[in-house]
């Protein structure tokens, strides 16, 4: 087995190259492909021989990258674990490239593994949020591990998902805070073994985007954090906020400029920015009608009865007779527009009432413009049915 490293490392190390990127990979690729024909059966793990390992370190003396290839599962172990057959196929192919780097941050060590793009990659298609299928997509290995060498929880235990983090491409150019994993129709898969977190995270294909920076954050929340980096406007270029206390890992992806592809950077982009236009309107039609709400239920908590009828207008009234259980159950059309309303009412909600009968409790919903709620009022008769009303509330 040493003479055919020997031999491997030999050919690797011809003399007419210099020991750059390429040549790190090629070392990298050859290695672990002939280490992957001895690996355990029952195992993930790879046994490298002690030579193997010793001769690559003095190589390259002191290069951490080396170390990570063989200190860790690679790629396509990691996509094997997750049962996806056709994505570590391409983890072995000649467009996925090896990084490895490190990066500590606080109590964490978080190590860039690989990365892959390209169409049908993966034998699971994903669906973006209109359900639109997403077959060419970028794909990027990392692993977490704890910086004093304690073992990351299992997913079955209940630590597991506590100090959750969010792994994310970011774009040169293009503000993190709107254009990220979350935006580019991103999911992941994520496992531990041997007490080390690893997580594919996928997204739209941001290859496209070769020709400017294109980097991988790492950070401690589950949405992007503004805090942990910024963002200069006019270069577009991202960077780690050196003075932010958690997580903030951050990496340049190696991808070839001669695969970046403007027209198709573009008319993404336009689709990008139409959804989140499209977003920010929805949100702020929500805030206003949570504002409305909000206000409206803090207004009519300790109305009576004469004040509802005074500053709103009455537009249904039916009358319920109590389930087996003692709970209300309700559907019913409000008002002429046919906005329905359905329901359980339970008989705790409705056992603090005024000397009317009429229960604490009001439910307030929007209405058809954001000018308008409707308030839903339950009077609990002394026959014990239930009185429910329902009010049009118009802001003046």
């Amino acid at each position: 087995m040493k003479h055919e490293i020997d031999h491997l490392l030999k050919d690797a190390l011809s003399y007419k190259e210099e020991p750059d990127d390429r040549l790190n990979q090629r070392i990298i690729k050859t290695v672990q492909q002939k280490e992957r024909a001895h690996m355990d059966k029952n195992s993930n793990r790879i046994r490298v021989p002690a030579a193997a390992l010793l001769a690559a370190l003095v190589i390259f003396a002191g290069s951490a990258t080396v170390y990570a290839a063989w200190k860790y599962l690679t790629p396509d172990q990691v996509a094997e674990v997750a049962e996806d057959l056709k994505l570590a196929e391409a983890f072995r192919g000649e467009d996925a490239v090896a990084v490895n780097e490190v990066q500590e941050c606080g109590k964490y060590r978080i190590t860039l593994l690989g990365i892959v793009s390209g169409k049908n990659l993966s034998q699971y298609i994903s669906t973006d949020y209109a359900g639109n299928l997403q077959d060419n997509r970028t794909y990027v290995v990392t692993a977490i591990e704890n910086a004093d060498g304690t073992k990351r929880p299992d997913t079955s235990d209940d630590d597991y998902g506590k100090d959750p983090f969010l792994v994310s491409p970011l774009i040169q150019g293009l503000n993190p805070k709107d254009y990220n994993i979350i935006t580019m129709n991103g999911s992941y898969f994520e496992m531990v073994e041997d007490g080390i977190q690893y997580r594919i995270a996928e997204c739209d294909n941001v290859e496209m985007f070769a020709d400017r920076e294109v980097y991988l954050c790492v950070s401690d929340g589950n949405f992007y954090n503004i805090e942990a980096y910024q963002y200069d406007e006019n270069s577009g270029v991202i960077s780690r906020n050196e003075s932010y206390q958690g997580v903030n890992a951050l990496f340049t992806l190696p991808f070839d400029q001669e695969k970046a592809d403007k027209q198709a950077a573009e008319e993404y982009l336009k689709t990008l920015q139409s959804e989140l236009s499209g977003q920010e309107a929805k949100e702020e039609e929500s805030i206003s009608e949570e504002s409305l709400c909000n206000k409206v239920s803090k207004e009519v908590s300790e109305w009576k009865l004469a004040d509802f009828n005074e500053k709103t207008k009455l537009i249904t009234e039916i009358e319920i007779a109590p389930n087996a259980k003692g709970a209300f159950e309700y559907d019913y059309t409000i008002g002429e527009n046919g906005m329905g309303s359905s329901g359980t009412i339970m008989p705790e909600f409705i056992s603090e009432r005024d000397e009317e009968g009429l229960a604490k409790v009001r439910s307030v919903r929007s209405g058809d413009d954001e000018d308008t709620a409707y308030i839903e009022t339950y009077t609990l008769q002394d026959n014990g049915r239930l009185i429910l009303r329902t009010y049009q509330y118009t802001e003046r």
